[in-house]
């Protein structure tokens, strides 16, 4: 069976199946993640990933063990392009960012704060473009998910995917800048989540800032990223 890709993201809670029709906001992923530094605690994202009948939207909010705060929405067409993306720092001090298509390219705003200038930055990029921005873990989900829509298959014996790597542009709102993103299917491994042995599909995906290995539990939802260079692990709770 070959992955498909329904407005932005593969319906997550049937494993492999997809609904004729999509209620008006159908929750496809929530939950949280912790994000540990070295073995300890820093931060916490929240997350919820909703389906509509008109697109998707994403919405994460991060938040670090001093009580430092970021929020970010993505709002998505029913075909996957973006419509708007907007980040927020909350605390320890106001910023804001905002990303929309603009004459067939990407614009974004930058206002960082309170008697700071806003300005733009244009970005040579189509809407189609994931947005995978540095603060937001779930980003890393849904681009798993479209590498799955485009490059692997459900068989009886597991999953199986495209031999060569998947290249993907995207853009990084909280760089200012596009980067290259790689990802290529690992192995099958079982690892300990919650205290319980899953068996997961492990993805290598390289950044231009570093690699992280991607799992992957069998509704294709993201339990956990290893960046071992820097000491960085994120679970999911």
């Amino acid at each position: 069976m070959k992955f498909r890709l329904p407005a932005l993201v593969i319906m997550v809670s049937i494993p492999f199946a997809f609904a004729a029709k999509i209620p008006n906001a159908q929750v496809v992923d929530s939950g949280s993640f912790g994000v540990y530094l070295r073995g300890q605690r820093v931060a916490t994202e929240t997350f919820k990933i909703e389906q509509h009948a008109s697109g998707s939207t994403v919405k994460s909010e991060l938040k670090a063990q001093d009580g430092a705060t970021q929020r970010s929405e993505m709002e998505l067409t029913s075909r996957g392009d973006l419509v708007r993306y907007g980040w927020q720092e909350l605390q320890p001090t106001r910023a804001e960012v905002a990303v929309v298509p603009k004459d067939e390219f990407l614009s974004e705003t930058i206002n960082m704060g309170t008697n700071q200038k806003t300005f733009t930055v244009p970005h040579l990029l189509s809407a189609s473009t994931p947005i995978l921005d540095d603060n937001f873990f779930l980003h890393r989900e849904v681009l798993m998910w479209r590498y799955l829509a485009s490059e692997c298959e459900s068989k009886p014996e597991g999953l199986r995917c495209s031999t060569a790597p998947q290249q993907f542009g995207v853009l990084i709102p909280a760089q200012h800048t596009s980067g290259t993103v790689t990802i290529g299917f690992k192995d099958q491994e079982k690892i300990s989540v919650k205290g319980k042995d899953v068996e997961c599909n492990a993805f290598a995906m390289k950044t231009d800032n570093g690699d992280w290995l991607i799992y992957l539990d069998d509704q294709q939802k993201l339990v956990r990223i290893v960046a071992a260079d820097v000491g960085l692990e994120v679970m999911r709770d």
